[in-house]
């Protein structure tokens, strides 16, 4: 039965910390996150944790560009290489008129690289404006990323687009497949036998997506999921894949949670279908975790809630703002 081990506290210091991710390179565990002064904030930056023991978590390094820095993520290259992708809101979140219609401010996807993790090199702009890369993931030699593509108009009928780009630098990206329409937040795996799965958000509705293609990876079919996956990321374990995200709410404990929340969950994933598997206490806002198999076969989840303040156990010393913060647990799958 799934369980939660241990956990940990990575960041508690009075901001919102938020939009994790987690791997395991150069012997330690590395967590990355957004910190600001509240969820949508032109002070926010991305900040890259460490740990050697699981238990003891030290921020290490920044990195920061113009604009509200959002869902910083990592990409292990190899064992020398490690790199850190993130868009930037350049003027704020939300929309501004163009000639009578609704546009997204712009966007600007950035990356930047270390050999370290202490000391990173200039963030450099990648893709087209409102182009965001959600994840990078390889496979046979190159790298595929899941571009969540804002080009067209807010008001729209197709504002968000979700795009299969493919890359030799990380650098360098080519589109070569529109996976969906009304769809974002997004995770691939391949089989064996070349198969890619997708799990995605949603832009409108309170469910998410399952998308799959063969090579050439240019036709994608599409199945909805009943589950709300915010944030999804797939986990191979034991010959099974588990998915994780921001969930609808499931209460538990003695204390009511508070109205409007999310939650963080883990489901198995089949084709063209979620079973529940675990419900991670977070509440408020919340989830958008990283999940890894360690070397030594740790399951190990990262995440942000604001249970703690939420729930009444922390008071909050803004009374305008709530803060957030990050957490690192062990699970048993």
């Amino acid at each position: 039965m799934a369980r939660i081990i241990r956990q940990t506290t990575v960041i508690r210091d009075n901001m919102h910390n938020a939009f994790t991710d987690l791997q395991f390179w150069q012997g330690a565990y590395w967590v990355s996150y957004r910190k600001g002064a509240d969820h949508i904030s032109m002070d926010a930056h991305a900040v890259v944790s460490v740990s050697h023991d699981r238990h003891r978590f030290t921020e290490l390094a920044t990195s920061s560009v113009r604009g509200d820095v959002r869902d910083p993520k990592m990409f292990p290259i190899d064992d020398d290489h490690l790199a850190l992708y993130y868009p930037t809101w350049l003027y704020g979140a939300g929309s501004h008129q163009v000639n009578g219609k609704n546009y997204f401010k712009p966007i600007q996807q950035y990356i930047t690289f270390s050999t370290n993790g202490h000391t990173w090199q200039a963030p450099q702009p990648i893709l087209a404006p409102n182009m965001w890369l959600w994840r990078i993931r390889p496979h046979q030699g190159r790298y595929y990323g899941l571009i969540q593509n804002l080009a067209a108009a807010y008001d729209d009928v197709r504002p968000h687009q979700l795009d299969l780009a493919v890359s030799d630098d990380l650098i360098n990206w080519e589109t070569i497949a529109r996976i969906g329409e009304n769809l974002n937040e997004s995770d691939i795996f391949w089989h064996p036998d070349g198969e890619a799965w997708v799990v995605s958000r949603t832009v409108k509705g309170h469910f998410s997506v399952f998308a799959a293609a063969k090579p050439p990876y240019t036709e994608w079919h599409t199945t909805t999921l009943t589950s709300m996956v915010h944030a999804p990321i797939i986990l191979e374990h034991n010959d099974n894949l588990y998915v994780a995200g921001r969930s609808n709410p499931i209460y538990e404990g003695p204390l009511p949670a508070p109205v409007g929340t999310c939650s963080l969950s883990l489901w198995r994933l089949t084709r063209g279908q979620l079973d529940p598997v675990l419900h991670i206490p977070a509440y408020g806002d919340c989830s958008y975790p990283g999940l890894i198999k360690d070397p030594e076969g740790r399951i190990c989840l990262s995440y942000y809630s604001q249970h703690a303040y939420n729930l009444g156990v922390i008071t909050p010393t803004t009374p305008d703002s709530i803060p957030a913060d990050v957490y690192f647990a062990e699970l048993e799958l």
